[in-house]
């Protein structure tokens, strides 16, 4: 996918190279990135994927989206890598992944359980209602995640960052549940 196609509905870019680049992939963790991927340097709590530019870089991304207020001069970046400026990576981390895989979210209902207790026991129980009523349902939760009535993979955190929930949810909806899925639930502790 063009690059340009990837940043549609972000305002305020500020972008310095091509934008007519074909992306193969993206990715916020620069271990996972590989050639012609766009890297989105995200700062969290802990670490500034910032730092990891050149890892990414050398691993083969040929684009890299920064958030504003980052020292560019600083993380020595190639002439020849685009460089998108973002006012926030996380949520343009959000729109462009959504763009990526298509509004993957667009093509089954989709309901989200939100709360400080209960989310897991509301969401099985959604689940087992709508599979009752035979519908295909999908779930991603804190403790797993299900296609079709079957668990797919574990899971290690309540709320998933945005690019591996378009990433299931464009699988969602080709292969788990063999043709399309219904619904798809998930919990979310915050919704920012």
């Amino acid at each position: 996918m063009k690059l340009k196609e990837m940043l549609v509905g972000l305002e305020g870019l500020k972008v310095k190279g091509d934008l007519e680049i074909d992306i193969k992939e993206m990715e916020s963790n620069s271990k996972k990135v590989k050639k012609n991927y766009l890297f989105i340097a995200i700062k969290g709590f802990d670490v500034d994927g910032h730092q990891y530019i050149s890892d990414a870089i050398k691993k083969g991304a040929i684009a890299v989206m920064v958030e504003e207020g980052c020292d560019l001069k600083t993380l020595d970046i190639p002439k020849d890598i685009t460089i998108v400026m973002a006012k926030n990576t996380r949520e343009a981390l959000a729109i462009s992944s959504s763009n990526f895989y298509n509004n993957p979210s667009r093509k089954f209902k989709l309901i989200g359980v939100t709360g400080t207790k209960g989310k897991t026991t509301t969401t099985f129980m959604i689940k087992e209602i709508l599979e009752k009523a035979g519908k295909k349902v999908g779930l991603i939760g804190t403790i797993a995640t299900y296609m079709n009535g079957k668990k797919v993979k574990d899971n290690d955190r309540t709320t998933p960052e945005s690019l591996e929930l378009q990433r299931e949810f464009a699988r969602n909806g080709r292969s788990r549940c063999r043709g399309s899925c219904d619904g798809s639930i998930f919990t979310e502790s915050k919704i920012t």
